[in-house]
Parts: structure tokens; sequence; C-alpha cells
């Protein structure tokens, strides 16, 4: 890949406005290759959410990770959510998502996700339809943002 800046001119009647907007440009093979990689780095995710722990998960974030609820965005030192609770409390087995990859460069990624999580009759718990922020930071994917509402679909 390579870097290009460029300069372009915003315009109205009344004023002219220089803005400098940057291009990442990213052949096909690397965008494969980095999917594959965030595609693994969401299994591994997933994986945490249906068997481990809390700390499974922080090693999965970048501290301070944003969690932007209902009401709020909240800086967290810690994971937010506990996903032994949850199972515990919802009977939570598995999910089913389709994740989508919205925008990518060599260190950012942003992803929505659209989500159910069942029991493990198949039974329906939440649908649950998210947005995650994604930074490649020493080599490592983790996430920096995420934000998800229940019930949306």
């Amino acid at each position: 890949f390579r870097d290009r800046v460029q300069d372009r001119e915003l315009a109205n009647s009344d004023w002219v406005l220089p803005i400098r907007f940057r291009f990442m440009e990213i052949s096909a093979d690397r965008r494969q290759q980095l999917e594959r990689e965030i595609d693994d780095f969401m299994n591994q995710y997933n994986e945490a959410f249906v068997s481990g722990t809390r700390d499974d998960l922080q090693e999965l974030v970048h501290l301070p990770v944003t969690y932007v609820s209902e009401t709020e965005a909240q800086l967290r030192e810690r994971y937010p959510f506990d996903p032994e609770r949850m199972r515990e409390v919802t009977g939570f087995h598995h999910p089913e998502t389709e994740v989508r990859i919205v925008h990518l460069e060599e260190t950012r990624a942003h992803l929505t996700i659209e989500g159910t999580r069942h029991r493990q009759d198949g039974s329906i718990i939440e649908s649950i339809d998210s947005f995650y922020i994604l930074h490649k930071i020493e080599g490592r994917w983790g996430v920096s943002v995420f934000s998800g509402i229940r019930g949306a679909r």
C-alpha cells in the first residue's frame, strides 16, 4: 500500500475552507489478510463470551476501553461485562452473529455486528446490534470502542 495526501477545497457561496484528506490505499491481497486477522480476532472474542471470563475479554481490549451506553460514553479501565455472570443469569450458550467490516486501515477497523444470543436449546435470549472500533497496537488487534443496542431488530 502507499499513502497519499491530497488537498481538497470545500466551498459554498460565502466561504472557502481548505481540508486535507488522507487516503490509505490497501491492495486487495493485503485487505484480505487484514480481514482474516480481524475474523480470527472476533472468533477469539466470541469464544471468550461463550466460555471465558471477564479477564479473558479484558485481554482482547486496549485499555482504557470506551463503552458507549444508552446515556453516556464511559472510559473503563476494566472490561465492563462479566460473561460468566451473563451465562449464569440468562442461560447464554452461543451467539449467532454477522460481522461486517465497514472501514479498514492497517491499524484500525470499524465493524458492525448484528447478532442474537441463544440458550443451549437454540431459543433466543435477545438480539443485539453493535458497533466496534478495533485498533492494532504493537501487532495486536483489540477493541478500543464498542456499543450495542438490544432489541434493535
